[in-house]
């Protein structure tokens, strides 16, 4: 799991500062929490993010698949809920993709997002290392129990899927999606850093995550993914491609602010009785988040202190028992 004991040690001595903070969005309507309490919320989902990089989220096949002389596993022999990918979530990261998961999971869908990611490495792995192809990827989630993705498929693999709809999410407009994807782009930076890089799913991962972070929010140019008017303009860009390539019948270009009555109606399902539609991943919790990570890459040295230290304690102190020990007493010397 590791490549290094460096973050099982912060892990530990974060745990119980953050464990009476609560990650997993309770309130559906986050942008109403103050900005302080997001902040903190979004540290400890940080914590979660390190666990989950860190591997802790893995199932035992895919640890196993991941191995060195391991197998992809198709799907899991107790799995009873197979079933087809039919909802693919294209908007870019921002524009309210997490809110829109939870909203498919609320009407009964078993998505794949931000959360399943890391669950999944063997998948995306498999796939970086021509393994297995787009099409059999999304076939493999089926075979797990996924039906809804919005991490995997592109506009033309749903172009070429007749059977798939696809839901677009969009920002009111492209200078709001810059200013809060700004506040998610340093992640892949952070990756990259110590110790993040000496973690297994990370390695698996970075392929994908660069992917999602450098090449699709710039059009493939990777040195502008921290350019504004080049995310402007790409943002732009890319919800025309999505509308051109799709038909009318099978896009649902969406803002999360218009609620249920547009998604429940192109998925024919009804409204949630007495649920509102769910408003969560503000900016503040991201920045939280952001921040809990980057804290890590500036503080591992410390962990690697707090081990070594004792260490060499308990080693200097055994020397010095043992040298005792082993010491021969000199006779008294003559006195002439």
């Amino acid at each position: 799991m590791f490549r290094s004991p460096i973050i099982a040690a912060s892990m530990v001595a974060f745990l119980a500062l953050y464990s009476t903070v609560s990650a997993r969005p309770t309130n559906l309507q986050e942008q109403n929490i103050g900005y302080s309490q997001s902040f903190l919320q979004g540290t400890y989902v940080g914590f979660e993010t390190l666990l989950a990089l860190a591997g802790f989220y893995e199932e035992t096949e895919v640890k196993q698949g991941m191995a060195e002389d391991g197998e992809l596993v198709i799907d899991a022999a107790d799995e009873e809920d197979q079933t087809e990918i039919k909802i693919v979530g294209l908007g870019l990261g921002r524009t309210g993709t997490t809110s829109l998961a939870m909203a498919l999971e609320i009407l009964g869908y078993t998505v794949v997002h931000d959360d399943e990611q890391t669950e999944l490495t063997d998948l995306f792995d498999a796939e970086e290392e021509e393994v297995i192809d787009i099409d059999e990827l999304h076939e493999i989630l089926g075979l797990r129990g996924y039906n809804a993705t919005l991490k995997t498929a592109g506009y033309n693999w749903v172009a070429d899927n007749p059977d798939v709809k696809a839901i677009l999410t969009v920002r009111d407009n492209p200078d709001k999606y810059v200013d809060s994807w700004l506040v998610a782009a340093p992640f892949i930076e952070i990756l990259r850093q110590k110790p993040f890089c000496w973690l297994n799913t990370v390695e698996a991962l970075l392929p994908s995550f660069e992917a999602e972070f450098m090449y699709e929010t710039t059009g493939g140019k990777p040195e502008d993914f921290l350019n504004r008017e080049a995310l402007r303009q790409n943002y732009e860009q890319y919800v025309s491609k999505v509308q051109e390539a799709i038909p009318s019948s099978r896009l649902l270009t969406f803002n999360v602010k218009q609620g249920w009555g547009p998604l429940c109606e192109y998925l024919g399902q009804p409204v949630p009785k007495g649920i509102a539609f769910p408003h969560v991943h503000t900016r503040a919790k991201l920045e939280g988040e952001m921040f809990f990570l980057r804290v890590i890459t500036w503080i591992w040295p410390l962990a690697v202190l707090a081990i070594v230290i004792p260490l060499l304690c308990i080693f200097m102190a055994l020397k010095r028992k043992f040298s005792k020990s082993d010491t021969i007493p000199k006779a008294a010397q003559k006195i002439d």
